[in-house]
């Protein structure tokens, strides 16, 4: 299993410590497993499993041939987008001039018994604005 688990960190591109943080684990199981001190866990072989889902689990666990499932994507091809695709956001200046356009007339919503404290908005470029209600 130590052997799977180096060539799966070579075609996925990952290091030990990397290969721990995707599957939520201290990198020293990780260790202990490619020198062969520790056997992988139950646990572990299921969050592989569920982490790299393209992961034949036949290949992981017995002698299938490949590595990937008949349907997964080659590990070297990029996606076709990503979650934070670029196409339809506003740059911060633009987003700033659609907050100071607000009227300040407008009540402030309450959510049951719960008055808003404030509102932080964070953009790209590191700087955050902080909006308080008028009390």
């Amino acid at each position: 299993m130590n052997e799977k688990l180096r060539i799966l960190m070579q075609h996925e591109n990952l290091t030990a410590s990397r290969l721990a943080e995707i599957l939520e684990i201290q990198p020293a199981a990780i260790s202990h497993i490619l020198k062969g001190r520790n056997k992988p866990s139950f646990e572990l072989v299921c969050r592989i499993v569920n982490r790299f889902p393209q992961v034949n689990p036949y290949w992981l666990l017995g002698d299938a041939e490949e590595i990937y499932n008949s349907g997964a994507k080659d590990a070297t091809s990029a996606p076709n987008g990503t979650l934070f695709d670029m196409q339809n956001t506003e740059s911060p200046s633009s987003a700033k001039s659609d907050i100071s356009n607000l009227s300040p007339d407008v009540p402030i919503s309450t959510f049951g018994r719960t008055d808003i404290e404030k509102i932080i908005i964070v953009y790209r470029d590191q700087t955050f604005e902080e909006l308080r209600p008028k009390r």
